[in-house]
Parts: C-alpha cells; structure tokens; sequence
C-alpha cells in the first residue's frame, strides 16, 4: 500500500512539477498567469477534475484537449510517469528500513527536494534552461537534508566535501573553462544540490556517470549539438539516491 501510495502521489508531483514549469516559464516571458485553475494553453479552456487525473486523463483524452482537439503534449505524460517512476523507487528506499524520526525527516525534505528538481527538469527540457529560484530552492533544501543527516551522525563531513568536490566541482570546471559552451551555468548549482543530498563521493561518481551515459544514448541518435542536461542530472540523482544503500554496500 505504501508503494502503491508513492506512485500515484509521483504522477500527481510529476502533474504539478509540469504545471509549475509553465508558470514560471509564462511569468519570465511576461505572459499572463492562467489563474490557479489547469488550463487548456491552446484554446484557454479551463479543465474540469476528471481531466486532471495523472496519466489516465492525457491517455483517455488521447494526448489532446476535449474542446479544442489540439495535441496536448508530450511533455504533460512523461513528467507525470518519470514522477510516478522517481517517487515509486525513493519510496521503495525508504520502505527497507524502520520508520524513525530521521527517516521520516529525511523523507519529508527529499519529497520536496525531488519536487523541486522535477521542475528544473522539465523547464530545463523545454526550454534549455534551469531558473535560478529554483535552484536556490533546492540547493536550500539540499542543505537541509545535509544538516538533518549531520545532526544525526550518518553523513561524514569530509566524505560530503569530497561528494561535492567531485560533482559540483567537475561541472563548474567544465563550465568556467569551456566559456559555458559544454556545460550551462545552471547546471554545475543543480549538481551542487544533488551532492548535499548524495553526501558520498563514490554516490556522486554514480551520478557523473549515469547521467552522461543517459545522456549519451538518448541524445545520439539525435545528433544535437546543445542538449539540455539537468533531466540527465535528476534521472541520475533518483536511480542512485534510491539504490544508494546497495551501491555502498558493494564497492
């Protein structure tokens, strides 16, 4: 039930993390807010709560709006099933251990971390660029769950530097010396989140490798020249935040 719980409430951050990129994005480009209410951005129809239902809505609807019959997008369905995977796998993190009040914490605030860079991930995709507010947000909550992981005494100081060093260290080389023009600025802050929250060397080098090879294989046959990262970076940061435990236990 619990898992069960985890993947329905990621659909749902994953719809939210969507709808919070258009706002933003809309808000930047001096656009006017649609108001509190989903809306269909084609023809301005506001959508009713059976059409707001995580991925059952975008599949019955075939991927388009009921009034107009314009193509929703693409973008709408895969944020809400990559939610419903990420919080799906750091549910079942959580769900190996006994529920004390660190676990219980740390699960709060990596809800909200995840969240957080859900957003960039999908703004970063479509637009190719990674707000600074958000992360701010999730470099703060970063370090909140750094600090809670220091208090209790499962996270070493140096071995958290070390983290850092090696991810966010890399990438902001890789974007003072290339000029930005390998590695975007956003993206060296984003990894800097993601290593307060890894808060182990050998966890960032997981994330260095998986997100270029993610990287590498979705985008190869697309031959880009620019691509956007940060969904790289988040796909990354779930997969190794929540094999964490098992990817420790054997190097």
């Amino acid at each position: 039930m619990f898992m069960f719980f985890c993947v329905i409430f990621g659909a749902a951050m994953g719809s939210f993390a969507c709808c919070q990129a258009w706002r933003l994005r809309l808000k930047a480009t001096g656009k006017k807010d649609p108001g509190k209410r989903s809306v269909c951005l084609k023809c301005g129809k506001k959508l009713t709560w059976y059409e707001n239902i995580p991925v059952v809505s975008w599949v019955v609807q075939r991927g388009k709006c009921r009034k107009c019959g314009k193509k929703i997008g693409a973008a709408e369905i895969l944020a809400e099933l990559g939610g419903a995977v990420a919080f799906g796998l750091v549910g079942w993190r959580f769900a190996q251990g006994e529920m004390e009040t660190v676990t219980i914490v740390k699960m709060a605030i990596v809800v909200i971390f995840t969240t957080i860079v859900m957003i960039l991930a999908v703004y970063d995709a479509k637009w190719r660029e990674l707000p600074v507010s958000l992360l701010v947000a999730a470099n703060m909550v970063g370090a909140a769950y750094a600090a809670v992981d220091l208090i209790w005494g499962e996270m070493d100081v140096v071995r958290l530097v070390e983290g850092v060093g090696i991810l966010a260290g890399t990438y902001y080389l890789l974007y003072f010396l290339s000029g930005e023009r390998l590695v975007g600025g956003g993206d060296w802050l984003l990894c800097l989140a993601i290593a307060l929250v890894l808060g182990e060397p050998w966890l960032a080098v997981w994330v260095l490798f998986l997100s270029n090879f993610i990287g590498a294989v979705v985008m190869m046959p697309q031959k880009k020249k620019k691509i956007a990262f940060g969904p790289f970076l988040v796909m990354a940061f779930v997969i190794v935040y929540s094999f964490s435990d098992v990817i420790l236990k054997y190097i």
